[in-house]
This record gives structure tokens, C-alpha cells and sequence, in this order.
């Protein structure tokens, strides 16, 4: 029953934070003009321009990148039982960076085709994390191994990135702002291109949801139910994987959106069953269209990168997870 309220409490809160994102900025604009421009666009009006153009176009990319985010740390967390992973903390954000950064470099590439040595990246730091991960744990099921090989992880690739840009930092100055995570306004050429991957990412991560959730009573009742624990964790993993790179590719290694939304959607849409999924589905583009709002009002009209914003308030939020992690581990 509270599955059952929450979730459209929670569309209905995200429809309203899409409106203010499409009124607020330099220039408010009454929801009636939101309506004109959505419904008669009229590319001689100037505020017709900047809420379709601008305004519009960030918020279906912030939506975008909070939904695969947040889907893709869910099935993270499910697969590997421990509340503290994410496609950040495993170090993948950071690998798919470095290699981006390296693709730009040395063979040019831009725009949507930054998600081939972005995924190359994002699989080699998952198993440079498990590596690190199997020497630091020694027999030890210790959740905290995994974050700590990750954060190492995260280190190692995050130096390669900032070695590769010292080379040339003059190549590199229009992507600085994307090395933090950020919302361009020029994002959504590359979504274009990009969103069948997170499209077939959510769909395939929903058909795998029963699966995962018996996998969570143990892999010896979820073999004896007919599930392939094997099979089952490398198509999660895989399609987690994909999902984190898509937004990489577009927006840059936004933090924090995979650990905090999942969490809190186990919290409050409980351990199984679709409800974890559809709050994810629906918060994540929620706090990062939050963050976008803020990025472009707080110190209007300077934009700031979301990134730190996204940085700052999922930075608080880590910590409380973190604290209530341990007090677990005591109890």
C-alpha cells in the first residue's frame, strides 16, 4: 500500500520540479509561457527560444542521466549485497573518463562516439576494483574491501586523466566542466544517439529484477528455483555497466546519484519487488533535475557545473550512509 502512494506522490513531485525547471533560470517565466512554448513554439520569441532550446533540452538530459544512474547503482547494490557500491565508488565513472579523455586525444573522437572507449574504460576499472578488491579481502567477506579497492581504483584512472590532460591543456579547456560532471547545453546531440542504451538498459534491468531478487535469498535457493546465479549476475552487471556509461558519455562522471537514490529507494519502497525500481526510475531524474535548478539559479546568471552541486549534496548524504552502515555491522 505505501508502494502503491508513494510512487505517483513522487511522479507528481517530478512533474512539478520539470515545470519550475522550465520557468526558473536568469529570467522566470510564467507557466503560461512554459505552455506557449512547449505547445506553439516560436522561434522569434526569445523566451520561447531559451525554454525550449535550453532550458528543455537540460532537463531531458538531466533526466536521462538521474534515471540510468540510478538504476544502474540498484542493481549494483542488489547483485552485490553491500549498500556502499555505485558506479562512482567502483571506480567506472573514473575509468570511463580516462579513456574518453584518452579517445579525444589520441584519435579524436567527440559527441556519442566517446561511448566505445568509455565502456572499454568502464570495464577495465570494475576488474582492476575486483583485482584490488580479492587481494585486500584474503577470505574476508568485509563490505568496506570493495569501496576502499574502488576509491583506489577511482584514484589510479582519475591521475591517468589528469596526466593526459596536462599534455595539452590548451585541447582540454572546453571539457573541464564535463571532467566534473556537468550539463551542457549542447548534451542532447549526444543523447540522441545514446538513449536507446538506456532505454533497453532500464527494460532489461526490469526483466531482471525477479531474477536478482532471488538471488538474494542465496545462490544455493536460487539455483534450487531455477534461476542461474552465474547467468544472473553477469547480465546485471553488464547491463549496470552499460547503463553508467551512457551517462558518462553525455553528462561526465556525475558522482553520487547511484549510491544516495538506491538507497534511499530501498528505504522507502522496501528490499524487493518493482517498487525499488519505479522509485529509482522517478527519483533519480528528480534529484539531478534539482541539482540542474540550482546550478542555473544560485548564482544567476553564472551557471555552475552540476557535478558539484550533485557533489555537495550527495557528499552529506554518503556520510549518513556510511554511519548507518557501520551501526549495522555493530548490531
Amino acid at each position: 500500500m505505501r508502494q502503491t502512494l508513494s510512487i505517483p506522490l513522487l511522479a507528481t513531485g517530478f512533474l512539478g520540479l520539470a515545470l519550475l525547471h522550465l520557468s526558473a533560470g536568469a529570467r522566470m517565466a510564467a507557466l503560461s509561457d512554459v505552455w506557449s512554448a512547449l505547445t506553439a513554439f516560436d522561434g522569434k520569441n526569445y523566451l520561447h527560444t531559451v525554454i525550449v532550446l535550453q532550458r528543455l533540452t537540460r532537463l531531458a538530459v538531466a533526466a536521462y542521466a538521474g534515471c540510468v544512474l540510478a538504476v544502474a547503482g540498484l542493481l549494483l547494490q542488489k547483485i552485490m549485497r553491500n549498500d556502499l557500491v555505485s558506479p562512482s565508488t567502483l571506480g567506472i565513472n573514473s575509468g570511463a573518463a580516462a579513456f574518453s579523455v584518452a579517445g579525444i586525444y589520441f584519435l579524436g573522437l567527440s559527441g556519442a562516439a566517446l561511448f566505445w572507449p568509455a565502456l572499454l574504460g568502464g570495464v577495465a576499472a570494475i576488474a582492476v576494483t575486483f583485482c584490488i578488491s580479492g587481494v585486500l579481502a584474503r577470505g574476508s567477506r568485509d563490505p568496506l574491501n570493495i569501496v576502499l579497492a574502488g576509491a583506489m581504483t577511482a584514484m589510479l584512472f582519475s591521475s591517468a586523466t589528469t596526466f593526459l590532460v596536462s599534455l595539452d591543456p590548451d585541447a582540454f579547456g572546453n571539457l573541464m566542466g564535463w571532467l566534473v560532471g556537468d550539463i551542457g547545453n549542447f548534451d542532447y546531440l549526444a543523447l540522441a544517439w545514446l538513449w536507446p542504451v538506456g532505454a533497453i538498459g532500464v527494460a532489461a534491468a526490469f526483466a531482471l529484477s525477479r531474477a536478482i531478487d532471488v538471488m538474494m535469498l542465496g545462490e544455493d535457493q536460487a539455483a534450487s528455483l531455477g534461476a542461474n546465479p552465474r547467468l544472473v549476475y553477469g547480465a546485471a552487471l553488464a547491463t549496470a555497466i552499460a547503463l553508467a556509461i551512457s551517462a558518462v558519455s553525455v553528462v561526465g562522471p556525475i558522482g553520487f546519484v547511484g549510491l544516495v537514490v538506491p538507497h534511499l529507494a530501498r528505504m522507502t519502497a522496501g528490499e524487493s519487488g518493482p517498487g525499488p525500481w519505479w522509485t529509482c526510475l522517478i527519483a533519480g531524474p528528480a534529484i539531478v533535475t534539482l541539482a540542474d535548478l540550482v546550478a542555473r539559479t544560485l548564482l544567476a546568471p553564472r551557471v555552475l557545473n552540476v557535478g558539484t552541486i550533485m557533489g555537495l549534496m550527495g557528499g552529506a548524504a554518503f556520510l549518513v550512509i556510511i554511519i548507518c552502515v557501520m551501526r549495522r555491522r555493530r548490531v
